[in-house]
């Protein structure tokens, strides 16, 4: 090769050589997984089990001995949201902090598990008791990943299919509660469980007592007396108390419930740490089987 042809050989190795760089450069920032942010466990969870390894899913309510009502955000919480493509909300004012958190000019894509519910004003926000709003999170996600990613449409569908179908197994539970237990008399200390309890064909007692628990006001005197009298009585069956927000109101609740032999079942706003939804759900309703039962639960 002619001397003077040298600098333009070495100047095309080296277009090729940044050319080939740039390539595999975009190449690993298409495998990036997709970063998504979940306000609580539970949807971060099914998240992770939808989205595989095409999401990096991290949630923000994981301590289950905290009280979602009453979360601060933190400033580490903020800078989560913000670099997060994806935000998943509970909604319905359950965890109004990330709305906050999520608003700037980077928006992502956010979604609200109420308003894929068809949530209404008054209505019980624990989605997670309800499979069918469980079920249209995971279709939710699932497309909203394959927009961002849709080259991997197919692998989506196909976790989302098998998320679903570990659904199945519970569904036949709930059904086979309500066949046998269906207008069964139960009351709560607040409204966590009544979705499941509607699934379940429960028939709850002491509403108004769940709701201003639930509102951080004081029942009225009559609904006090109701509820201890329901107890005191024996007209409900079991009682459900929300086990992160535990108090003297619902202290004397157990202690009656206790004296009159009724089964306690506790249960909780938030997926305790290493566990599977589908396991945490599953061991709900057994513990609710065998309080049904008359069984310590």
């Amino acid at each position: 090769m002619p001397a003077c042809l040298a600098p333009f050989r070495r100047a095309g190795s080296f277009c090729a050589i940044l050319l080939a760089l740039l390539a595999g450069g975009a190449a690993a920032a298409r495998a990036q997984p997709v970063a998504v942010v979940a306000a609580e466990a539970v949807w971060g969870d099914i998240a992770r089990q939808v989205g595989g390894p095409d999401v990096a899913v991290g949630s923000i309510l994981t301590n289950p001995a905290t009280d979602p009502h009453l979360f601060e955000a933190s400033p580490s919480d903020g800078r989560r949201v913000g670099a997060a493509r994806i935000v998943i909300a509970n909604g319905a004012g359950y965890d109004g902090w990330i709305d906050r958190l999520a608003a700037g000019d980077a928006r992502p894509v956010m979604l609200n598990v109420a308003r894929l519910a068809g949530w209404r004003d008054g209505e019980n926000v624990h989605f997670w008791y309800d499979l069918a709003d469980v079920r249209a999170f995971a279709t939710a996600f699932a497309a909203a990943c394959a927009e961002i990613v849709p080259a991997h449409r197919a692998a989506l569908q196909a976790r989302l299919a098998l998320f679903l179908g570990t659904l199945a197994p519970l569904q036949a539970r709930i059904d086979a509660l309500r066949a046998r237990y269906g207008g069964t008399p139960v009351a709560a200390s607040e409204p966590i469980f009544g979705l499941m309890a509607r699934g379940t064909g429960l028939a709850m007692r002491d509403e108004g007592f769940q709701h201003a628990v639930m509102n951080d006001t004081d029942p009225a005197p009559s609904e006090v007396a109701g509820f201890e009298e329901d107890l005191t009585r024996r007209r409900v069956r079991v009682l459900i108390v929300n086990a992160q927000t535990a108090g003297p109101a619902t202290d004397r609740l157990e202690t009656l419930a206790g004296e009159a032999g009724i089964p306690v079942l506790q249960v909780a706003e938030c997926l305790p740490p290493g566990m599977r939804y589908q396991d945490w759900i599953a061991g709900t309703l057994d513990r609710l089987a065998r309080a049904l039962a008359g069984k310590a639960a």
